[in-house]
């Protein structure tokens, strides 16, 4: 229905209450939604938003209501996907969103609904944000932590503990996974010369993994460290609070990893 809206002029933006249950429309978004500008030789446009609630760390979320999975819509051509960690940061990207001609698939984290460290004064009717324009919410000299989403927090959390521990870590929050800030990473590599990447979507072929791939092919010469990986298990998120914690990445997860990589 959004296809056909979008194609005779409409600007729809839907909405899947949970974004786990986006996978019967994947054919939808993946052949039609995504491929309709190039098929048609520009001559169709297809500016869908799609809302879709996305993450875990909800407490009984359990495999349905835990998923995440941006990196499988990232290799969708031609979709555009955003993930804001901050109330601002959303109320901008979301009026960009709606005023893109392209499809865009804007997913909000289901556990940052409920906390009180991202709110901000409504920033006006007006606001926008860019796509692929990162946020720095720390600065640092020692490594770089990229992040997205609801691990924004824990990164910001890890940092301020490695910071007693003598590392100054800069977080940079991508906000956009595509396209994504890739002027703004280098930077931030060239800078602190070490690198951690924490998503919540699992290690095997995580978006982390592209960007892992290519700083180590593009940057190599400013590494002195490799490029270390924080993310899930690669298993379902599981029901009981203990299980979910050892399987999404925790605070600890992201600490140990900037130490590890403290320590070349």
């Amino acid at each position: 229905t959004a296809v056909g809206l979008a194609v005779t002029g409409w600007k729809p933006c839907v909405e899947i209450q949970f974004g786990d249950y986006i996978w019967p429309a994947m054919m939808q978004i993946r052949n039609e939604l995504t491929m309709l500008r190039y098929r048609s030789n520009n001559a169709y446009a297809c500016p869908v938003v799609i809302r879709a609630p996305i993450g875990g760390y909800v407490r009984g979320g359990a495999l349905y209501h835990s998923q995440s999975g941006e990196s499988i819509f990232a290799h969708c051509p031609g979709l555009r996907i955003v993930f804001p960690s901050t109330a601002a940061d959303a109320a901008g990207l979301l009026r960009t969103s709606i005023r893109c001609e392209d499809p865009v698939l804007f997913l909000e984290h289901k556990h940052l609904y409920r906390q009180t460290y991202n709110r901000e004064p409504y920033p006006g009717a007006n606001y926008t944000l860019p796509f692929a324009k990162a946020a720095l919410r720390r600065e640092g000299t020692d490594i770089t932590v990229i992040t997205w989403g609801a691990l924004v927090q824990s990164a910001m959390v890890a940092a301020k503990q490695a910071q007693e521990e003598g590392t100054e870590v800069l977080v940079l929050d991508l906000r956009t996974i595509a396209p994504y800030d890739w002027d703004g990473i280098v930077r931030s590599v060239e800078t602190t010369n070490r690198v951690v990447i924490a998503h919540e979507d699992q290690l095997t072929c995580g978006f982390g993994a592209e960007l892992a791939a290519r700083i180590a092919s593009e940057l190599f010469e400013h590494l002195d460290a490799p490029v270390k990986r924080v993310a899930s298990l690669d298993c379902p998120v599981a029901y009981s609070p203990i299980l979910e914690k050892a399987i999404l990445p925790q605070v600890s997860d992201i600490l140990s990893a900037i130490r590890e990589i403290a320590r070349y």
